[in-house]
């Protein structure tokens, strides 16, 4: 919430990945600044685990000397700590997690979806992020975001806690795919049944779709220097009817 009215007004406070790769599939979000966005979102959870360490380093050293790290590295980043969460569990933990967030998103910014007032939104969304918290946190802590595990884990390991901080795969498929996969089905079920903007892939008209991806086709076509190929080609099978 503090994040969001901090730096709203400036760049929308996407403050998570999936959530830019989201709303440019669904909402045209200019693709040209996907990567800045998330060279920022990544650099930021990156730097804050230096500064919470330093705030506890007391604390956290205190604690090495009786327990060891793992309490350390549960604190920073997420897992499916309890023996009994598998794999599937602990991907779909993060992934109805992030569709509920991204759905209720969507709905924050839907002009014709009776919005809240202004400056409303960010304290809403710290609100539902707490109570998904509560709700989901108990199998793998709960990410919603691959930035706010993945900086972290980086972090940890500049501090020496190499370890076993990348030998569990769940860092990629759950941060990392379950989010994505959970943002863009979330924003899809919301655009499918709710949304009515033009905006929305869901909504083109056929005919615009088609003509997007002729436009799409040929701008790869002259990308990868193919297009006189096959302009080539159809002058031969125009040819061979004639």
């Amino acid at each position: 919430m503090i994040a969001i009215y901090v730096s709203g007004g400036i760049s929308g406070a996407h403050l998570n990945p999936t959530l830019t790769m989201t709303l440019w599939f669904y909402r045209g979000f200019p693709k040209r600044k996907m990567p800045e966005f998330w060279a920022g979102q990544f650099l930021g959870a990156f730097v804050a685990p230096f500064i919470a360490y330093g705030v506890y380093y007391a604390a956290i050293h205190d604690h090495l000397a009786t327990d060891g790290p793992s309490g350390i590295v549960g604190s920073f980043v997420t897992s499916p700590a309890p023996s009994y969460v598998g794999q599937a569990t602990a991907f779909f933990n993060e992934f109805v997690g992030t569709a509920f967030l991204v759905i209720v998103i969507m709905a924050l910014g839907d002009d014709q979806n009776a919005p809240p007032g202004a400056g409303m939104n960010s304290f809403i969304v710290g609100l539902v992020i707490t109570a998904l918290t509560f709700a989901f946190a108990s199998n793998t802590g709960m990410a919603l975001n691959p930035s706010r595990d993945f900086g972290p884990r980086l972090a940890l390991l500049c501090l020496g806690y190499g370890g076993d901080l990348f030998t569990d795969p769940f860092w990629f498929y759950g941060p990392f795919a379950a989010t994505l996969c959970g943002a863009f089905i979330g924003a899809g079920i919301y655009d499918f049944f709710i949304f009515t903007g033009g905006e929305s892939p869901i909504n083109y008209p056929w005919g615009r779709t088609k003509r997007a991806a002729i436009k799409s086709k040929n701008k790869w076509l002259r990308k990868l220097h193919l297009k006189k190929k096959e302009e080539e080609k159809k002058d031969k099978a125009e040819a061979a009817i004639a």
